[in-house]
């Protein structure tokens, strides 16, 4: 009987079949949210917080740049409506240096 060639066709068309299902369900595994990190890195038990941090900073960041691209956008708003014959770069000029070329006598 193990002289078949139909036994070891058999026996090796079920091993495939079981090596191609341990193979779908080890790519398709889901990794536990514990377990995640970079393998072969062994991870500071403060890290954790660190992380929090680092996100809350990252918001406060994005929060403030929001900001003042509003501030921005209506400060253009008001040189375009004060300057309108300046030119784009004119205006530029004056939010940077706040010098609009006027003598002033105070």
């Amino acid at each position: 009987m193990l002289y078949d060639p139909g036994v070891w066709l058999f026996g090796l068309a079920v091993g495939l079949f079981l090596a191609g299902v341990l193979g779908v369900v080890l790519s398709t595994r889901r990794v536990p949210p514990d377990e995640v990190g970079v393998p072969g890195y062994i991870g500071d038990p403060g890290s954790g917080r660190q992380l929090v941090q680092l996100e809350a900073e990252v918001e406060r960041l994005r929060a403030e740049r929001d900001e003042l691209q509003t501030v921005l956008g209506r400060l253009a708003a008001l040189l375009e409506r004060r300057y309108p014959q300046l030119s784009a770069e004119r205006r530029a000029h004056l939010v940077t240096t706040g010098d609009d070329g006027e003598r002033r006598t105070d």
